[in-house]
């Protein structure tokens, strides 16, 4: 009876840690995004330096080349970024008129080809001003992690810096009688940067395909939204459906009805091919995650953290699969996180 009522009491003071935890993060999202953020890049960056680490070329050397991209890429996207959304906010109120107009002429044409439609009810479902209205706050919130972007690049350097050194930190760990430690990180970071790796492949494929797409129908900014396709495809399941939003209004507001039917059809040819049959032959069961917890872990960390949350869902709850796994009394959780039941 003792035993019991102690294992209820240590599962409630666990659960309302984890209350306080979740509570202080959600609180400190402010200062941790960005660090969150420089651990992404720092994790997309890790290969590259690798990779030419393993061909010969001297660390401080490959360190170098990293960091000068790194820099080139950080000014060169600042620049693009700020300057189209500034511009796209001054032509905002026009295009969101000329949006609606285009709306209501394609439902009078409809209406002369003897196709009855309800004008009220189709406003009332699309909204195209509501979400007009998301899409430029959802514009705004990017400014606002620019703002950052300094920051962001120095932790990132330093992060770099810290991976040459990490092993035999590990190492020395290990002598103190944690044995094992080094292993299991080493598993995990491959796994890890087998998945960002791969996810940075079909996301630059995706950004790629979207630019080729609206310079062709000639749709403004097709950079700055080839740009958001590439970083929405991080977040699964809505990544790619959030990204398609702004071209299609924008094609509507400029072109009229029957493009943006066009440009929207064209992003589900686009995610439908890189996402539904590229990805999962690329990535097989990589993560081991089921896809149940992939789906709540987007809408857990998207709460906590808000729009980076979900660009980081999957590797966050991959660190806290892995940090439940490396304990034989929370192992039990893990398996419930993973896409089998397999020994591990």
């Amino acid at each position: 009876m003792q035993k019991s009522s102690a294992s209820i009491y240590g599962t409630i003071v666990t659960l309302a840690a984890l209350v306080v935890i979740v509570a202080g993060l959600k609180a400190a999202a402010p200062l941790i995004v960005p660090f969150m953020l420089s651990v992404f890049i720092a994790l997309l960056l890790s290969p590259p330096l690798q990779w030419l680490i393993r061909k010969g070329v001297p660390k401080p050397l490959a360190f170098l080349i990293v960091i000068i991209f790194m820099l080139a890429l950080f000014i060169s996207l600042t620049g693009l970024v700020s300057t189209h959304i500034a511009d796209l906010f001054a032509k905002s109120e026009t295009w969101q008129h000329a949006m609606i107009e285009n709306l209501q002429k394609w439902i009078v044409q409809l209406q002369e080809w003897g196709i009855t439609v309800d004008k009220e009810a189709v406003f009332e479902f699309l909204q195209p001003q509501k979400v007009f209205a998301f899409t430029l706050s959802l514009l705004k919130n990017s400014t606002t992690l620019l703002s950052n972007s300094f920051l962001i690049f120095f932790t990132v350097l330093f992060m770099l810096i810290e991976s040459f050194h990490i092993k035999e930190k590990i190492k020395y760990i290990e002598s103190d009688g944690s044995t094992g430690l080094a292993e299991r990180l080493d598993a995990f970071t491959e796994r890890l940067n087998q998945y960002f790796t791969l996810k940075a492949f079909t996301s630059a494929l995706t950004g790629i395909w979207i630019v080729a797409v609206l310079y062709w129908f000639d749709i403004p900014y097709p950079l700055l939204w080839g740009l958001g396709g590439f970083v929405l495809n991080f977040i699964p399941v809505i990544g790619s459906i959030i990204a398609a939003v702004p071209p299609v209004l924008i094609a509507l507001a400029t072109h009229g009805f029957v493009d943006a039917l066009w440009v929207a059809g064209w992003f589900l040819i686009i995610n439908t091919a890189i996402g539904n049959l590229l990805e999962p032959k690329l990535m097989g069961k990589g993560l081991e995650l089921s896809e149940l917890v992939v789906f709540l872990s987007l809408v857990f960390w998207g709460w906590v953290f808000g729009k980076v949350g979900m660009l980081l869902a999957v590797p966050l709850t991959m660190i806290v699969k892995f940090a439940l796994e490396t304990s034989e009394s929370t192992k039990w959780i893990g398996v419930l996180l993973s896409d089998s039941a397999k020994k591990r």
